[in-house]
């Protein structure tokens, strides 16, 4: 580890293996496909608790600020993940 690769980082140049690189890319698959599996979990969970809250019922009744104001965040949080994976969707892996 004391000798210098040339290279930009602090990864270790045994990472460079192209088999160190397939595990690490499985290990990445896992946990993104985790990460999906508990958004579905966690959206489905709140879906089920508005609509044992009605929670869409009263909106029909009282000022709609709130709510607007909801959907703008939202709709900005959106704007911001899609920015981002289409940011990380242009780099593209050194060919070594």
């Amino acid at each position: 580890m004391t000798e210098l690769t040339g290279k930009v980082g602090f990864a270790s140049p045994v990472s460079e293996k192209r088999l160190t690189r397939r595990r690490i890319l499985g290990v990445e698959l896992i946990a993104s496909v985790a990460i999906a599996v508990c958004l579905i979990i966690a959206a489905t969970a709140v879906s089920i608790s508005m609509a044992r809250a009605q929670a869409f019922a009263d909106i029909s009744r009282h000022d709609h600020e709130s709510f607007a104001a909801a959907l703008f965040f939202g709709a900005l949080m959106v704007g911001m993940g899609g920015l981002t994976a289409m940011a990380a969707g242009e780099r593209q892996m050194p060919d070594d």
